[in-house]
């Protein structure tokens, strides 16, 4: 499986066993607000069903139509009009994949690398 990795990915911390108290609570808080994001991408998917049908587009223009949707959105939720039913059926937002999902990626680019784990560990130590 090919995989990129960039600077601005912040991956969880491997549980080798050897985690400190900070490198967990970074986990804990990095898979709430992820899971935050998923709920979010399946209630934009929910309302606007064509966002599920994006794998053949341009990527400019599915920029576009995801931004579009997000300000169709917030408008509709200015006019008070929202839906539980926006959710898609048996999407709750929780895939639960856990650091296991990134075993099978390995960092090429040790510069990429490096300053991806120093914005991760800039982040962890902003919650303390």
């Amino acid at each position: 499986m090919f995989c990129l990795f960039f600077s601005w990915l912040v991956i969880p911390f491997r549980d080798n066993g050897h985690l400190t108290q900070n490198q967990i609570k970074f986990n804990k808080v990095q898979s709430s607000l992820r899971q935050v994001v998923e709920r979010s991408i399946g209630l934009l998917k929910g309302r606007w069903r064509k966002l599920l049908y994006l794998d053949h587009l341009e990527v400019k223009f599915m920029v576009k139509l995801i931004m579009s949707a997000c300000v169709l959105h917030n408008f509709c939720l200015i006019l008070d009009d929202f839906d539980e039913n926006y959710y898609l059926q048996g999407d709750d937002g929780d895939t639960n994949e856990g650091n296991d999902a990134y075993d099978h990626c390995r960092l090429t680019a040790n510069d990429v690398r490096r300053d991806a784990e120093a914005k991760r560990n800039n982040l962890m130590n902003a919650l303390n």
